[in-house]
């Protein structure tokens, strides 16, 4: 199948608006129209465009509804809702996690193995707990938890990202409650498989990179002082929890994806106490331990995210800047219309973004040329700046979240159609 802006004006089955929007920087081509040849993408038998809400949680606390995918099946979970299988046919719900008896903030998911779905969740502020965070496990195929262990992870603090747990392979690697060691966890029995301290005088959290495993530490005196400047990787086996050589890098930096074997970190730029946005990309190379460095053009505010090996920055007035972590060099700039966008997903093709009242775009990862989008799906604007994508892609099929946890869903070769 072909994703081109043409296809988006055809009709097809209700067909899409083009977007008509100038770009800037290297590579934007202008309003020419660009085709990209999309991989084969399955969509069920029998699928039809719908949109469901998703039930649980508490009216009280905003949402965050994120989704991860296996097969046609969607497991998603936010600030609101504790876990749900949807199914991406017809958005039917297949289970929702039981409330394990303590009041729940939220489970947001970090992954899903053959059997199993992982997630961290956290206790009600107003019947806050010690730890306040759980790593979480259920069942795929039938909502049971299977187990749960508390976590004292400042993954937020030392990394710039909230990420507790991640999933790699069947295992599950997490920080334990006294935040001073890792453990790894066989995904659906919860047995340790080993244990590895933090280095003297740290506090760590997991980063999963490709297929490596990294843990990255911050001195204990500076995470007190709220001011993590000098951050330390280490790579961690995966099979044993032993640690590499110290690879030091300049900080604040958060860990964004791979890039020709390397670990990619955007570098924050402070004023103050205040992050105001990213400066400058640093690389690690595990294989030759060498850490290089390369500045931005200049300091872009909005939410971070890499795909297929490009950084990604979109900004809170729908500007999407595409970046080479090679480099730092801007690929591509696009006004995208789209307010608050989410970090980006990647699938059939395209590239997409969305904001919490459910518009969509899509853009062509070549040159950043828009080749459809949809109108808002839902009321209201929530969500925090640096939120994971919002967009979840199964096969062809593209699943969008948006405000008051509500799920929508249609196909990626015939989008609705935009006022």
């Amino acid at each position: 199948p072909v994703l081109a802006a043409a296809l988006a004006v055809a009709a097809i089955g209700g067909g899409a608006a083009v977007l008509k929007t100038g770009g800037q920087g290297g590579g934007g081509g202008g309003d020419k129209a660009d085709t990209v040849t999309a991989p084969a993408a399955a969509l069920p038998e029998g699928f039809a465009p719908w949109r469901e809400t998703v039930p649980g949680g508490r009216e009280d606390l905003s949402d965050e509804l994120r989704c991860v995918v296996r097969g046609e099946a969607l497991f998603c979970g936010g600030g609101g809702v504790v876990a749900t299988r949807v199914s991406a046919l017809d958005g039917s719900r297949v289970w929702t996690a039981k409330s394990p008896g303590v009041p729940v903030q939220g489970t947001y998911l970090v992954g899903a193995t053959d059997d199993t779905v992982l997630g961290y969740r956290f206790a009600a502020e107003d019947a806050p707990q010690d730890p306040s965070s759980e790593v979480v496990a259920v069942d795929a195929d039938t909502g049971r938890e299977l187990w749960s262990v508390p976590s004292g992870a400042w993954s937020t603090a030392v990394t710039g990202r909230t990420q507790d747990a991640v999933v790699a392979g069947s295992a599950v690697v997490t920080v334990d409650a006294s935040n001073t060691r890792f453990e790894a966890r066989d995904a659906h029995s919860g047995d340790v498989t080993w244990t590895r301290p933090f280095p003297a005088d740290t506090r760590c959290a997991p980063v999963l990179a490709g297929p490596r495993l990294f843990a990255m530490c911050a001195p204990d005196a500076e995470l007190d002082a709220s001011e993590v400047r000098h951050p330390t990787l280490y790579t961690l086996d995966r099979a044993s929890g032993e640690l590499g050589e110290p690879l030091a890098v300049d900080g604040p930096a958060v860990p964004m994806g791979v890039a020709d074997g390397r670990l990619v970190l955007l570098q924050e730029h402070r004023e103050g106490p205040a992050t105001t946005g990213y400066d400058g990309v640093a690389r690690v190379d595990p294989a030759s331990r060498k850490v290089t460095y390369s500045p931005l053009a200049k300091t872009y505010a909005g939410t971070p995210g890499m795909a297929d090996g490009t950084l990604y920055l979109s900004g809170q007035t729908g500007l999407v800047t595409a970046l080479d972590p090679a480099t730092g060099r801007t690929k591509w700039s696009r006004q995208t219309g789209v307010e608050g966008a989410s970090g980006p997903a990647t699938g059939a093709g395209a590239l997409y973004f969305s904001s919490a009242s459910g518009r969509v775009v899509a853009l062509s990862p070549r040159d950043g040329t828009p080749l459809w989008a949809t109108n808002p799906q839902a009321d209201g604007l929530t969500g925090d700046q640096g939120a994971s994508p919002r967009v979840t892609v199964a096969g062809r099929v593209v699943v969008a979240a948006a405000a008051e946890n509500t799920l929508f869903a249609f196909d990626a070769l015939k989008p609705p159609k935009a006022d």
